[in-house]
């Protein structure tokens, strides 16, 4: 439970002029309103996602009596090297604004991320599958889709193996602990497959298109927590 306090701010709710972001190519979704900017930066009290963890441990009066910036920091845990678990990262910092068509939107300073990689060698080559999960505000960068494929491998005019990838992102609204996100999934998957040349000098027959075994799997919400009066 935090101690109320009383702050005249520099007019806009915080104790500091906001910086105002380019937004060139990026898409907007799930904007917070003002009010939960201002919860966002005020009262955040730590986030945890895996194994890691950022816990500022200050209350919303110290932004005022201290520093405004008490609040930002971050924290990592875990290993994204394939087949490790995946690495989870936490991260709190300014809040910004920017403007679209003449209105003018907030965003807030909490992100959320995580990385698992899979790695297996077979047929002569690898393959690997990746899945990234992300927790951010109000715009996103939209990647371009690539549906699956696999293309012929040529050496010398003859096919030796072959190549597939595909790559997917996934947008949708959530709001965490009443402080609305963006949820980013991105998934891509590429491998090789070669024949592979036996005892007698040969290559044995080309083997069949790299498919992946499957996702890492989505390791669900983060835990925000707010202060409370």
């Amino acid at each position: 439970m935090a101690q109320s306090f009383t702050a005249l701010g520099k007019g806009n709710g915080f104790p500091f002029c906001l910086t105002k972001i380019n937004i060139s190519n990026k898409i907007l979704v799930n904007p917070p309103s003002l009010a939960e900017t201002m919860n966002a930066y005020w009262n955040f009290d730590s986030v945890s996602w895996g194994g890691a963890s950022f816990n500022p441990d200050n209350e919303p009066k110290d932004l005022i009596c201290g520093s405004p910036s008490l609040n930002l920091g971050s924290d990592s845990a875990g290993d994204e090297a394939p087949n490790q678990g995946g690495l989870f990262r936490v991260r709190n910092s300014m809040p910004t604004f920017f403007s679209v068509g003449g209105v003018k939107y907030y965003k807030h300073g909490i992100n959320m991320d995580f990385t698992a990689r899979t790695l297996v060698e077979e047929n002569g080559g690898g393959k690997g599958s990746t899945i990234r999960v992300n927790y951010f505000s109000a715009l996103y960068t939209e990647e371009e889709n690539e549906p699956y494929a696999c293309f012929d491998e040529i050496f010398e005019g003859s096919v030796v193996g072959k190549t597939a990838s595909e790559k997917n992102q996934t947008i949708s609204s959530v709001t965490i602990s009443g402080i609305p996100f963006i949820k980013e999934v991105i998934k891509s998957f590429g491998g090789t497959a070669y024949a592979v040349e036996g005892s007698d000098g040969k290559l044995g027959p080309v083997p069949p298109c790299p498919t992946s075994d499957g996702y890492p799997a989505d390791p669900g919400l983060p835990t925000l927590n707010l202060h409370t009066y």
